[in-house]
């Protein structure tokens, strides 16, 4: 059935109505209207809204329903709020929602604010630094052959473990180690080669090496550093500095440990 437009009722004959005028211009034109679909547009229309424009629009004004929306893909007022529903509800209007929620942000340094554009940001030391230096020594203090350390790719742990705290989250961590020896070798053309680590919790973490080459007759004396930061730290865990002395050829003689440190320093970013 389609639309039949209406007659001009002023022409009818001798100003008769007859059912059938009737059952065209009202009750089958009814029968059109009753399934009309409207989008805006001139026609039949349908059921999609897809061919409204809202560019003239100039306010949009929600009706209160005092809820919120319970469905996906729902915007909906409750009170002064307006949400809209995709997993769940997420107020549009809030501000300063908890972190991980979207919202709007004000301005401001706290964890659910946003900062401004021309912010700095300063770091701070958490706690007290700790430091650990083993007994000063000299290589004229005792003969070279007074001490035979290990030599080889295994390695010796120097000193005891530190297990520095602090309190607080988001905290960094700079672990700075030295070791300061050296040997008094003279048969090894390739040198010794010494290897500083930084292990925490007895994982590895930083490693350095250097050379130290021989010379026949006279003793070598070399200082080696290493270096570890990590964005994120975990108070309480054990921080270790060990040293490995690998020779390159040729028999071992007499090497010696001058003195060695680590120091644990924890940061923050305000």
């Amino acid at each position: 059935m389609a639309w039949t437009t209406p007659r001009d009722w002023t022409g009818i004959s001798q100003d008769i109505v007859t059912a059938a005028m009737l059952n065209v211009d009202v009750r089958d034109n009814l029968g059109v209207l009753s399934t009309h679909a409207h989008t805006g547009a001139a026609g039949q229309g349908a059921s999609s809204m897809s061919g409204l424009t809202l560019a003239a629009l100039a306010t949009l004004t929600f009706a209160d329903q005092s809820a919120n929306p319970d469905a996906a893909g729902e915007l909906q007022r409750n009170g002064n709020d307006l949400l809209f529903y995709g997993a769940s509800a997420v107020n549009l209007t809030a501000a300063d929602a908890v972190a991980g929620t979207a919202s709007l942000r004000t301005l401001g340094t706290t964890s659910v604010k946003a900062a401004a554009g021309n912010h700095t940001h300063e770091v701070e030391e958490v706690g007290t630094p700790l430091v650990y230096l083993s007994a000063s020594g000299t290589a004229g203090g005792l003969a070279w052959s007074d001490v035979t350390e290990v030599v080889g790719t295994s390695e010796t742990v120097l000193g005891a473990a530190q297990s520095p705290t602090f309190s607080g989250s988001d905290v960094g961590r700079v672990v700075s180690g030295f070791w300061v020896g050296g040997h008094n070798d003279g048969a090894h053309a390739g040198g010794f080669d010494y290897t500083l680590r930084i292990y925490i919790n007895s994982v590895l973490k930083a490693s350095n090496t250097i050379n130290l080459p021989v010379s026949s007759g006279s003793s070598k004396a070399k200082a080696i550093s290493v270096e570890y930061t990590e964005e994120s730290a975990t108070s309480g865990q054990a921080v270790e500095l060990r040293i490995i002395r690998e020779a390159l050829g040729g028999s071992v003689e007499d090497h010696r440990t001058l003195g060695f440190g680590i120091v644990n320093t924890f940061l923050k970013a305000q």
